[in-house]
């Protein structure tokens, strides 16, 4: 029998996260295998394109209203201050995305149907944290709740600052109230109180798997080739200032690919690159497969921590190219090397890659809501 569906996330296609790839395959899915999916986001994503997309796959898009609430940047006036402030409104009180909090539920509370299964999308947090701000015994939203959650938010390893105190009552009260917490791995689970540990599943990163084109016969390239595709950051375990600095030392040619919506902060070394440095911005997932396919293998900044799997793992096996797992404060530069000189013996292996396949994923997410 059908199930009623209701995916609450910050993410939908056309944007290009990995949150907005969890919500997107995952409301397609559910939507192909017969079940009612509506998705229910901020009205600031809403696009003719996303509606043209959800009614083309089956899916009911709904919108809670807009957020109103901007990040504070970079000011011409007052410089760098402003950013600063921003990030400080930011580590104590979660501004801008504790909107979420506040206007979420005065939407869920007029809500008329009752679902089967509600699936909670974080990032951000605030998701969660709204969700359980109004459900009760009298107002449940859904017979089942699943809280879906990628790096833990109070003991989450890869941020230096940890969250204020007074936040772990609102991630112990979505806890509480969840009557799962879906989470990527194994190890994420100990990012989290032990004292609803139960309640967790441990559900992987769902892609699909059709209609991935990678090229056909993989030529190796002259001079190297090799990319990374995600986040970077002026330090720390997502920036790759370590790793290019030691490439740009070395006197061998090569072309060292970098996507990411940030990676401008890497334009002054690319800048000294003579080339060998090429930045890119974000390109759609089926096309940045495609590209990675073309490359003699890939990079990956391993985090250090158990508890969190990138996601761009799976899409660099599905590339079908040896991966270079390094630790971006700590470069194994003898590792490079082999890379460099065309040893893969090295290479990072994911296993059991069916598991991610949004097909296993989906379902796994149904068998929760049948007791399973």
């Amino acid at each position: 029998m059908p199930k009623k569906i209701l995916i609450i996330s910050r993410a939908f296609y056309p944007m290009n996260s990995p949150r907005s790839f969890r919500t997107t395959e995952l409301a397609k899915e559910l939507a192909r295998l017969g079940h009612e999916v509506e998705v229910l986001l901020p009205e600031n994503s809403k696009s003719e394109q996303q509606l043209d997309y959800a009614k083309g796959h089956s899916i009911k898009i709904k919108y809670y209203g807009s957020l109103q609430w901007k990040q504070l940047g970079q000011s011409k006036l007052i410089g760098d201050w402003k950013r600063k402030f921003g990030r400080l409104l930011f580590l104590l009180f979660e501004y801008p995305n504790i909107e979420i909090y506040f206007k979420l539920p005065k939407y869920l509370k007029h809500l008329k149907k009752q679902y089967d299964l509600l699936i909670s999308i974080a990032v951000p947090h605030e998701n969660h944290w709204a969700i359980a701000k109004l459900r009760s015994k009298k107002n449940p939203i859904a017979k089942t709740w699943v809280a879906d959650c990628g790096d833990p938010f109070m003991d989450n390893q890869l941020e230096r600052i940890p969250p204020p105190f007074y936040f772990r009552f609102l991630e112990n009260n979505f806890l509480k109230k969840a009557d799962y917490i879906s989470v990527p791995t194994k190890g994420s689970i100990a990012g989290y109180n032990k004292k609803y540990h139960r309640k967790f599943k441990v559900i992987p990163q769902g892609f699909s798997f059709e209609n991935i084109k990678i090229v056909d016969r993989f030529s190796p390239n002259t001079p190297i080739e090799f990319a990374y595709a995600g986040g970077v950051s002026a330090s720390g375990v997502r920036s790759p200032h370590q790793l290019i600095k030691y490439l740009l030392s070395l006197k061998q040619e090569f072309r060292f690919h970098i996507y990411s919506n940030n990676s401008s902060d890497l334009k002054h070394l690319a800048e000294q690159s003579k080339g060998r440095i090429i930045l890119h911005q974000p390109i759609p997932r089926s096309e940045l497969l495609f590209e990675l396919s073309k490359m003699d293998f890939l990079v990956n900044l391993d985090n250090g921590v158990s508890i969190v799997t990138p996601s761009k793992l799976i899409d660099y096996t599905l590339a079908k190219r040896p991966i270079l797992n390094i630790l971006p404060e700590n470069i194994d530069r003898n590792l490079v090397n082999q890379f460099l000189n065309q040893d893969y013996s090295n290479a990072k292996v994911i296993n059991n890659i069916d598991d991610y396949n949004i097909i296993n994923v989906a379902k796994s997410f149904l068998e929760l809501d049948s007791g399973e």
